[in-house]
């Protein structure tokens, strides 16, 4: 990534904009149309949100050039390359990724499509037999896409990278491609005081700074140096996003996914996640995630609905998405979205709120009545 990529104006970035899913896991035939932004995906658990994040993660991963290998990928080593990447991300019994193609009777297949927003697409088939056929992909280089599972990872650093090379662990391969990532020098010079600005409030929120020294993660500040893994999960988890932005993963033109970014942070630390989520969007990195926080939700839906209200470097594009199971004999989610909160046919966040409130009030009411 070179310098004139800080300096580009936002917007510029090319952005996932599109994608079909047919018998793919839990999604019959769907249709999702992307905010070049935020996109929030909620829904009950086994609605498949974590599903569909990995499945865009591989998309996004594997069918563009990396930045630093541009080499033409023609159909048959894309095809090679897709069906690993489902296999370490899904980790089906055996690596046999046809376990992924919605059950029915009989032999099936999948269909994914996915559209850029300057024209290029991309796609593939997968059989229920574990074969990859018909991919295709005109793409070209993509920047940098990270995945945050929900379990941090700089606890599990130390020594991981090799463990997972020599298949000693079994966690699967988000862990993997997340340590790669962090494991990029912090960038210095001019750049590096661009991104400063952006680590700058975590830093704040976490007491000190990311650093990573003899293969071991460090969190230096007022309380010293200390170890990664001595310190509380919620600020290793801000202190992951703090490395991957000054390590130059996340600048610009690139992607990011995370899968229950909440997880372990205490109400303050989710209102300053949900702000560097946002400045990370207005600086042309495109956010996916995957949550069961009214906090945080609420926050990006505020953002969405008041954007001329907020600070300049909070705004950009928002969008959500419900993923709610289908009823009777129907498989599979059906999917809602808008621009808020509100805009969703079924939100189970809001809807325990609301029963939370209601059951509250009954028991007020029999206090009364007691008296």
């Amino acid at each position: 990534m070179n310098d004139s990529l800080v300096d580009q104006p936002p917007g510029e970035a090319r952005t996932l904009q599109s994608a079909t899913i047919s018998k793919f896991g839990l999604f019959s035939n769907e249709e999702f149309t992307f905010s070049p932004g935020i996109n929030i995906f909620i829904g009950r658990n086994g609605c498949g949100k974590s599903q569909l994040l990995k499945l865009l993660y591989a998309i996004v991963k594997e069918c563009g050039h990396s930045p630093k290998n541009d080499s033409v990928l023609d159909a048959e080593k894309l095809e090679h390359r897709l069906a690993g990447k489902l296999a370490g991300l899904f980790r089906p019994d055996n690596q046999r990724i046809g376990r992924l193609v919605q059950r029915g009777t009989g032999r099936s297949s999948a269909a994914v499509s996915a559209g850029f927003s300057d024209g290029s697409t991309c796609g593939f088939k997968l059989s229920s037999l574990d074969r990859i056929s018909g991919a295709r992909s005109n793409v070209g280089v993509l920047e940098e896409a990270a995945f945050l599972p929900s379990r941090e990872a700089l606890a599990l650093f130390e020594g991981f990278i090799p463990a997972y090379e020599k298949r000693e662990l079994s966690l699967d391969a988000t862990y993997y491609d997340l340590c790669v990532a962090l494991s990029q020098s912090q960038i210095r010079g001019r750049r590096h005081g661009k991104l400063q600005e952006l680590v700058k409030p975590l830093e704040h929120e976490m007491r000190g700074r990311v650093s990573l020294e003899g293969g071991r993660f460090y969190l230096t500040g007022r309380d010293g140096s200390i170890e990664a893994h001595l310190v509380s999960e919620g600020w290793r988890k801000l202190a992951v996003l703090a490395q991957l932005i000054i390590n130059g993963t996340l600048t610009q033109n690139g992607f990011l996914f995370w899968d229950e970014p909440e997880a372990n942070l205490n109400p303050g630390m989710v209102v300053q996640l949900s702000e560097t989520l946002l400045r990370l969007a207005r600086q042309g990195i495109q956010v996916f995630v995957a949550s069961h926080d009214y906090l945080l939700t609420t926050r990006l839906s505020l953002a969405s609905e008041y954007a001329g209200q907020i600070p300049e470097d909070l705004r950009c594009p928002v969008k959500f998405f419900g993923l709610v199971r289908r009823g009777g004999d129907e498989k599979g989610v059906a999917v809602s979205s808008g621009a808020k909160l509100a805009d969703l046919a079924d939100n189970p966040i809001l809807a325990e709120y609301a029963a939370l409130y209601d059951y509250e009030g009954g028991l007020f009411e029999k206090s009364l009545s007691k008296d």
